[in-house]
């Protein structure tokens, strides 16, 4: 028999190594090598001298802390390589800090978008301490992850109120969507290869209450443009709105500089970044939208100057109410109103979701229907005065 065949072992990409310090420690760092490429990384961990039993147990301690990043660092070579090694330790960022640092980013948000990330975040811990994976890292967020994540949120276990979680199919899907907005940053950043979540079929998500996009119909909107509001200002803003989809983010953002005109010299447009997708968007200016604004008088300074969003909605339910208008109407129902009274007007709704800036004609989809039962129920009531007559 010849002699069995030496099996060649798989050298690791990442090994801890140790470097001594003159005062007795050693320095724990890592030795990365791939691809003909090393690389090396101080860990700021530090083995001592082991006098005691404590400092045994100490560097047991650290030795465990080490090995653990050095795990995390080889998921990171696999999905990015050596190449991009800071992405790398990026990914190796825990969850629940990455999305700490994404409801601090503040810069041109409005105070509820900022709650709804905290919120969403409280939500994402709650789950990781009951699935007991509290270090669970960015890359490893996938699909399984995120149904599990959805399964918690469906259960109820996650109820309160005040400073405690709160319920309800409404408030999951929020917290789905925030925490969707969450993971494409993530991509942008590279620290995810795509977003596991657009691999969940429509079905196994939480979906809008159609019912709940409340909006104005045409001849409402009509009538509310015949009434006073007691703030002119915010009524000047939500019309604005209403004719231009934009939210109120974005047109608390809004300044002159940003209305450009088209190459034929005529038309007037909006071009920004949405606070919300920081996508830029470029909307039509009709001569009724353009109406509404100030007179211009500084190109940096905000067109519209409203109080709170509080106190906006504040005015827009005393302003409704002056209009005879008996619907629960906040801000944002004139984005709704925006997208429904286009489609009833008969523009298309590729067109439709591209004025809204939305990155997928499914989302625009939810208007359509919408307007599709509005039609149909128009015509049930024709039925019925029809029938009268006989």
């Amino acid at each position: 028999m010849g002699r069995p065949k030496k099996v060649t072992k798989a050298k690791e990409p990442v090994r801890i190594r140790e470097r001594k310090r003159a005062h007795g420690n050693s320095v724990l760092y890592l030795d990365i090598y791939q691809k003909g490429t090393r690389k090396t990384e101080t860990l700021g961990l530090y083995i001592v001298p082991e006098r005691t039993p404590l400092d045994r147990q100490q560097n047991e301690r650290t030795r465990a802390m080490a090995e653990r990043i050095k795990a995390e660092r080889i998921l990171g070579l696999r999905k990015f390589g050596v190449k991009q090694y800071d992405k790398v330790r990026r990914s190796a960022m825990t969850l629940v800090d990455y999305l700490v640092g994404y409801e601090n980013d503040t810069y041109g948000y409005s105070s509820s978008t900022i709650r709804g990330r905290k919120d969403m975040r409280r939500k994402v811990e709650a789950y990781l301490a009951e699935i007991v994976r509290p270090d669970l890292a960015v890359a490893e967020v996938d699909e399984d992850f995120l149904k599990g994540f959805i399964a918690y949120l469906s259960s109820g276990a996650n109820d309160y109120t005040g400073n405690k979680l709160t319920g309800g199919k409404a408030a999951a899907h929020h917290h789905q969507a925030v925490l969707n907005g969450a993971l494409n940053k993530a991509v942008r950043e590279g620290l995810l290869p795509n977003n596991p979540m657009k691999s969940i079929a429509a079905k196994e998500k939480f979906q809008p209450n159609e019912s709940e996009r409340e909006y104005l119909s045409l001849h409402e909107l009509k009538r509310a443009a015949e009434t006073d509001c007691p703030n002119p200002e915010v009524k000047k803003a939500f019309m604005f709105s209403c004719l231009t989809g934009l939210r109120l983010s974005d047109v608390r953002a809004l300044t002159w500089k940003k209305i450009l005109t088209a190459p034929d010299g005529k038309r007037r447009f909006v071009r920004m970044k949405m606070q919300k997708t920081q996508k830029l968007l470029d909307v039509p200016l009709s001569e009724e939208a353009l109406s509404y604004l100030n007179p211009r008088d500084n190109n940096e300074r905000p067109i519209f100057i409203l109080p709170n969003t509080t106190n906006v909605n504040l005015n827009i339910a005393k302003w409704m109410q002056a209009a005879g208008i008996e619907k629960h109407v906040s801000y944002h129902c004139s984005r709704h109103t925006f997208a429904t009274s286009l489609l009833t007007l008969g523009v298309d709704i590729y067109t439709v979701s591209k004025l809204l800036g939305h990155a997928n004609v499914a989302t625009t989809a939810i208007y359509a229907k919408i307007v599709d039962a509005k039609k149909t129920e128009a015509i049930g009531l024709m039925d019925k005065f029809l029938g009268g007559e006989k």
